[in-house]
């Protein structure tokens, strides 16, 4: 029996890593409307990361032991986004790495089909 990919597939992942695309797109955009980018731009991103990680800690926590307490930190989150261009990137980067961090790693350890342990001679 051939089976679909589509139906197999774990949405969410992609849901999750295509919303990290697009508030890093955005991000990049309101840059690229301001017509400005340093070096400081670039650090500030790069060190945003740390708190948007622990600020999405805290999200996933919060939301699955009181989902109605959950608007605070996701109001947070909204409100941050919108307001500097260096947090979208920043949460776009972290939710990306959320995503694909843990998916290259079951990838690495998947066998090879069609041997039995793994090994490819």
């Amino acid at each position: 029996m051939k089976t679909h990919l589509w139906r197999d597939m774990a949405w969410e992942p992609c849901i999750i890593a295509a919303l990290g695309g697009a508030l890093f797109l955005l991000g990049v955009g309101r840059f690229v409307l301001r017509h400005r980018f340093s070096f400081t731009d670039a650090l500030n991103c790069c060190l945003t990361v740390l708190p948007a990680a622990l600020l999405l800690l805290v999200v996933a926590y919060v939301i699955q032991h009181a989902k109605l307490v959950s608007i605070i930190p996701l109001f947070a989150a909204g409100l941050l986004a919108f307001s500097s261009p260096v947090f979208d990137v920043a949460l776009g980067m972290t939710l990306i790495g959320a995503v694909v961090g843990p998916a290259l790693r079951d990838w690495k350890r998947k066998p090879v089909s069609g041997t039995a342990d793994g090994d490819t001679a």
